[in-house]
């Protein structure tokens, strides 16, 4: 289906509405196969954001425009689960409707700006800025992006719908610069899900969970959210059943 602004969403299923809204470098069905199942009891709308998937680009990507187009898929109420710069989104659409929020999941939302001061922090923000202004081209960005999260990063040629994905993540607006409503977002139920980092290089413990758990633990304290903790690194949803079961269990327990 497409939103009356033109966005493609993928519905799976039937049942309670539940919006999910990818982060960088993906797109609906590519960051949210593994949460097919769900379809068994839920319909799920899996929004592609302006530029990425089959929704066409208009213009650099700002959390802000796709937190309007968010709202406007949640319509009359829906449980709303967002990853990464998704999850930043998902957070300014559930403060600018939270009558319509049945509830909100995050995983590892990089709102940089609860977390400013810290040097880690400021030496990531001005990674993104920098990878942004040298990159020769959006495969060489995601390259770059993924060095600044202390990742290897080895150099891989895009094509398709992952080329389509990276070129506007080039162009994204940082998310160090949205502001979050906490006094909107009290009254939803949230969950806040990240991943342990155990197993990756201890280059990007030490940069990327390092940044992303210290905002998680922020919107815990500050909203009263349930946690939950998964193998992995940034993309717990991809373990599928485990995450699917944690995600079941919030719903249901209204």
């Amino acid at each position: 289906m497409h939103t009356a602004t033109g966005l493609h969403v993928t519905v799976w299923g039937e049942g309670e509405p539940a919006v999910f809204v990818h982060g960088s470098f993906g797109w609906g069905e590519e960051t949210w196969a593994k949460q097919r199942p769900l379809a068994d009891s839920h319909r799920l709308l899996l929004l592609d954001r302006r530029g990425f998937g089959a929704s066409p680009a208009d213009g650099p990507v700002d959390f802000e425009r796709d937190a309007d187009d968010v709202a406007e898929v949640i319509g009359d109420g829906a449980h709303l689960v967002g990853h990464s710069y998704g999850g930043v989104v998902s957070l300014l659409a559930a403060a600018g409707r939270p009558d319509a929020v049945r509830s909100l999941t995050v995983i590892e939302p990089p709102a940089l700006g609860l977390v400013r001061g810290d040097p880690v922090v400021e030496t990531f923000i001005t990674g993104v800025d920098e990878a942004m202004r040298a990159a020769a081209d959006p495969s060489d960005y995601r390259t770059r992006f993924l060095r600044n999260f202390g990742f290897a990063g080895q150099p891989q040629e895009l094509e398709g719908a992952g080329l389509a994905a990276a070129r506007s993540s080039w162009g994204e607006r940082n998310p160090a610069d949205a502001e979050i409503p906490f006094n909107e977002l009290r009254g939803i139920r949230t969950l806040v899900v990240r991943g342990d980092w155990s197993k990756t290089p201890s280059s990007a413990r030490e940069r990327g969970q390092t940044i992303l758990h210290a905002v998680c633990a922020v919107l815990e304290r500050e909203l009263g959210a349930e946690s939950a903790t998964f193998p992995g690194a940034h993309n717990p949803q991809l373990l599928g059943e485990p995450f699917n079961e944690r995600l079941r269990t919030f719903w249901e327990a209204k």
